[in-house]
């Protein structure tokens, strides 16, 4: 029998929102387009890195354009966005 642990974890709201509220945050409104993809990548900032530079060398995207390195509320992690325009025949 499997005997499960809880962990009760409580959040200092107000530290989160000062956090957050010190770092510029990115902008991700632009005009809505059924055409615009973005993905996420999240994990060690060296993890995101090999992640960013795989798709590179795919051919996919180039690292300039994701954002920079975004801290999350997880010590250790980053993430960053790469927003691509996807444009298919006949939706132009």
């Amino acid at each position: 029998m499997m005997t499960e642990t809880r962990q009760t974890v409580e959040l200092d709201l107000s530290a989160i929102q000062a956090e957050s509220s010190s770092q510029q945050l990115i902008d991700l409104r632009d005009r809505p387009s059924p055409e615009i993809l973005r993905l996420l990548a999240i994990g060690s900032p060296q993890v995101v890195n090999v992640c960013v530079m795989t798709l590179f060398q795919l051919g996919y995207a180039r690292p300039e354009e994701w954002s920079r390195q975004l801290p999350t509320v997880n010590p250790g992690e980053v993430m960053r966005i790469l927003t691509k325009r996807i444009m298919f025949p006949g939706l132009e």
